[in-house]
């Protein structure tokens, strides 16, 4: 997944995409990332990590593709439906491919191999768009990390005026879990696992006052995978346990004081559902949560795109040994063009993710999390220097506090690219990615950087 990653932080730098908040937060690598369904750490996403607040689509009404295409020549055509094919070819290097710490990481090259194709309606009423993708990772040494991700996916808009809607879609994945990942970094191979997520909603606009109604449920199954314990004995580690239903929903009200500023509240719960009553150390899992908001929407055609939010959060857990989180929120989703040649997006939010972690501080005592509270924090610059070429930069810290285990976690990540386009449907890409971890556990701290270069041929006539 950390490929994945990587490879739509490249794919920024040629589309541009609004954030957007008021949607469920699909699991990702530490994106998203768009964030993630374990201890999952945050990385450097291509876009505004997406809010989980009210799932289901942004309140501007147009479902947005899984993956936005490249493509600058015209799309191919067939019936009523644009089509969007796209075949990208990555090389990469990584200076840390188990994120180990500093004196013990070992470094690899690899290949990605990852075609798209994207269908989309070319209606003027209601929305229909199809979505699927391939990442295939192919390591030189290190060949056990390996792997095969998928996406598919369908989501559509039904508009019965112009002020009324419904809208809906599904979304199947096979995805891994990264080294990472603290719960994941035992297994002789990377832990792979597969989603589903369905959502829908309703919108209705009643003169300056919207109101917008929308779910989701999301299921993870995880596969188990060998491990090799102290004795040299090949074991498994059962994942089992892990699956789990999240079920996201709730109501977001907003009045239009001008068409270009909006207040809002939303109010909207969570409940996370596990398949097994008790996991493998006898805890119950299961717990139900609120999310409490109140912010303004602010939108400057072509200039600027506001989304700033401030509330309460709260998750409560089944297992009376866990604890519970509450906390304030604060958050801001901010995409601006100072020029007609320069973007600059930023982001912060704050949300509660599940995590399998535990803590032993003497050998007779040990602990586990139910959860940690993730902070995180990114910025970003485009600035496109000539009509061929692109150059960008990204930072982002995170603070991930673990609850109920005396540890805290700090990352921090950097990105520097540049894009090239010699032909419309032919892109080169090159970056850098930097990043660090200072964990409350120093033998968990570690450092890495990866080099990518990216080939893009999104086709085109």
């Amino acid at each position: 997944m950390q490929n994945r990653t990587l490879l739509s932080l490249v794919a920024s730098a040629l589309v541009g995409s609004a954030p957007a908040l008021a949607q469920e937060q699909v699991p990702q690598s530490p994106t998203a990332d768009q964030p993630s369904p374990t201890a999952q750490v945050p990385a450097l996403p291509p876009q505004a990590p997406i809010d989980n607040a009210v799932p289901g689509k942004a309140p501007d009404r147009v479902p947005t593709p899984a993956s936005p295409t490249s493509a600058v020549g015209t799309p191919f055509s067939v019936g009523s439906f644009l089509i969007y094919p796209e075949l990208d070819t990555s090389w990469m290097y990584d200076s840390n491919v188990y994120f180990l710490s500093n004196d013990t990481r070992l470094s690899d090259r690899a290949w990605i191999f990852s075609p798209s194709i994207r269908a989309q309606s070319n209606w003027v009423k209601h929305e229909l768009d199809f979505h699927a993708s391939v990442d295939s990772t192919r390591y030189s040494t290190y060949t056990s990390e390996n792997s095969n991700d998928f996406h598919l996916s369908t989501e559509g808009r039904y508009d019965f005026s112009a002020d009324t809607n419904v809208y809906g879609g599904v979304h199947f994945a096979q995805e891994h879990e990264d080294r990472e990942s603290p719960s994941a970094r035992n297994g002789l191979t990377p832990t792979q696992y597969h989603q589903l997520r369905l959502y829908g909603g309703v919108f209705h606009q009643f003169g300056r006052v919207s109101v917008r109604v929308a779910g989701t449920a999301q299921q993870l199954v995880y596969n188990n995978v060998d491990f090799l314990s102290s004795s040299g004995a090949v074991n498994i580690i059962n994942n089992s346990d892990r699956n789990r239903w999240q079920y996201t929903g709730g109501v977001r009200v907003g009045y239009e004081i001008t068409p270009r500023v909006e207040p809002y509240i939303q109010v909207a719960f969570d409940r996370r559902r596990y398949e097994s009553m008790l996991d493998d150390l006898g805890y119950e899992r299961d717990s139900n949560g609120m999310r409490y908001l109140a912010g303004v929407r602010w939108n400057i055609p072509r200039v600027l795109k506001l989304d700033a939010f401030a509330g309460w959060l709260q998750q409560n857990y089944r297992d009376p040994r866990f604890v519970d989180v509450t906390a304030p929120v604060v958050g801001t989703a901010l995409q601006w063009a100072p020029t007609d040649r320069t973007t600059v997006s930023a982001y912060l939010d704050r949300t509660v993710e599940e995590t399998t972690v535990t803590s032993t501080p003497s050998p007779d005592v040990l602990l586990v999390s139910s959860s940690y509270l993730n902070t995180y924090a990114s910025l970003g610059v485009d600035h496109r220097l000539t009509d061929k070429l692109t150059l960008r930069g990204t930072g982002s810290v995170s603070h991930v506090a673990y609850k109920g285990i005396p540890r805290s976690d700090d990352y921090y990540g950097a990105t520097i690219g540049m894009v090239y386009q010699f032909h419309r449907n032919l892109f080169l890409d090159l970056s850098v990615t930097a990043r660090r971890l200072n964990s409350g556990v120093p033998t968990e701290s570690f450092n890495q950087y990866t080099v990518m270069a990216r080939v893009a041929i999104p086709f085109s006539h």
